[in-house]
Parts: C-alpha cells; sequence; structure tokens
C-alpha cells in the first residue's frame, strides 16, 4: 500500500513538471512570431513620421506655389499696364498721324487766288480784254470784250490748256456783238463818234482739282511762293510724297 501512495506522488510531480515545462515554453514566442509585431510597431512610429513630413513638404509646396503665384499675377499687372501704355501711345500716334494728313490735304487742296489771278492775266491774247473776274461758289466767271470770235476762241483754248484749271469745266457762257467800252468824257458835244464792235463774253472755269504738290511749278511761277516752300518742306520732312 505504501508503494501505491509514492507513485502518486511521483506522478503528480512529473505531471507538474510537464506543465511548468510547456507554460515556460508557451511564454518565450519566437522572433518569426514576434515578427508581425515588430512590423506593426515600427509602421506605427514610421507612418506618423511619413505623414508628418508629407504634410511640411505639401505645405512647403503649397507656400512655394503660392508665391509663385503672386509673382506671375505682379508680372501680369505690369504687362498689363505696359500694354496700356504702349495703346495709349500708339493711339496717340495715331491721332497724330490723322492730324499730320489733315494738314498735308489742306495744303495739297489750297489754291491761291492770287496765283489763280496771274494765271488767268498771263493767258489773255492781245485782241482780248479782260474786265471782270470774280470767283463764285461753283469756279470763276470771267467778263470782258474780243476783237472777234476768233480772238474769244484762242483764249478759250489757251485757259483750257492751264494745268490751274479745270478743261472740262471752262466754256464760253455768252458771246454777244456790243460797243466797246470807250470813255468820251473829253469828247466835244458836236462831234459824233462811232464805236467799234466787239464780241462781249462771259466765260466760266473752275480751278483744277489736281493736289497743289503736282503744280507746284506753276504756283511757283505765279508768285504763290509760300504755298511752295510749305509743300517742299513737307516733301522734305517724308510727310508729303514728291
Amino acid at each position: 500500500m505504501y508503494s501505491l501512495d509514492v507513485n502518486f506522488l511521483k506522478d503528480r510531480h512529473l505531471e507538474t513538471s510537464n506543465k511548468t515545462t510547456l507554460i515556460t515554453q508557451a511564454g518565450n514566442p519566437s522572433l518569426k512570431e514576434q515578427l508581425p509585431l515588430i512590423i506593426g510597431g515600427a509602421v506605427m512610429v514610421v507612418l506618423p513620421a511619413i505623414t508628418a513630413s508629407s504634410l511640411l513638404l505639401l505645405n512647403q509646396l503649397s507656400s512655394s506655389t503660392e508665391q509663385r503665384i503672386q509673382q506671375l499675377d505682379n508680372q501680369l499687372g505690369q504687362l498689363s499696364s505696359q500694354n496700356q501704355s504702349i495703346e495709349e501711345i500708339n493711339a496717340k500716334v495715331e491721332q497724330n498721324n490723322q492730324e499730320i494728313q489733315s494738314l498735308v490735304t489742306v495744303f495739297n487742296q489750297i489754291r491761291p487766288w492770287s496765283a489763280i489771278l496771274r494765271e488767268i492775266e498771263t493767258q489773255i491774247p492781245a485782241n482780248v480784254q479782260v474786265g471782270s473776274i470774280a470767283q463764285t461758289d461753283t469756279g470763276v466767271t470771267i467778263g470782258g470784250y474780243a476783237v472777234g470770235y476768233d480772238d474769244l476762241n484762242d483764249f478759250l483754248l489757251t485757259l483750257q490748256s492751264s494745268p490751274l484749271l479745270d478743261a472740262e469745266q471752262t466754256a464760253i457762257k455768252t458771246a454777244t456783238l456790243a460797243d466797246f467800252p470807250v470813255e468820251t468824257s473829253n469828247a466835244p458835244d458836236n462831234i459824233e463818234i462811232e464805236f467799234p464792235q466787239g464780241v462781249q463774253y462771259t466765260i466760266t472755269t473752275a480751278i483744277s482739282d489736281r493736289p497743289s504738290s503736282e503744280l507746284l511749278q506753276e504756283f511757283a511761277r505765279s508768285g504763290a511762293t509760300g504755298l511752295v516752300n510749305r509743300i517742299r518742306t513737307l516733301e522734305n520732312k517724308g510727310v508729303l510724297k514728291p
């Protein structure tokens, strides 16, 4: 009976020893078993650091981008201001060009009345008398006497050949036989004077519409030196093409 009791104690001792060994082995996991935990811990440590670094980098990029956008906005504003200034300068230049062109047009349309009178006087034949030259809204009217119709026709052809007058609008308006106007205030009362007859005429003409720059030679010959000098000055400056 005593031996049974001892054996039981031994068995219990062995069982206790086995349990202890099992518990001890179960309480010390291997590196392979701990690897997921280690990786998870590392991720928990590294992930916030990566997130913080990413946020810092994004903030820096955002700040740099905003600065670049601000610089571009400033440059755009400067370019817009410069473009507006250029447009204003171009507008002033265009306005000046228009004013200069208007001035050139005025000079090119000037017909000095003295030059027209001088031109008509130089065209009068020997047998034609000019009694009046009048400027009208449509042109010029010339009145006087001619010895005969042939003399009057010669006068007409001479006027039509003038570069200062419009040949197509130069014509005889009236032509009738009439006594020449002769002063008789000093003639004796008892003497009867027979006056010769001639052709009393009216000629209408118009000033040529050719540019004055094409008539400089005629104006110079007619004494219109002021206009000639102004037009030549414009030509020398390149404003008016010769």
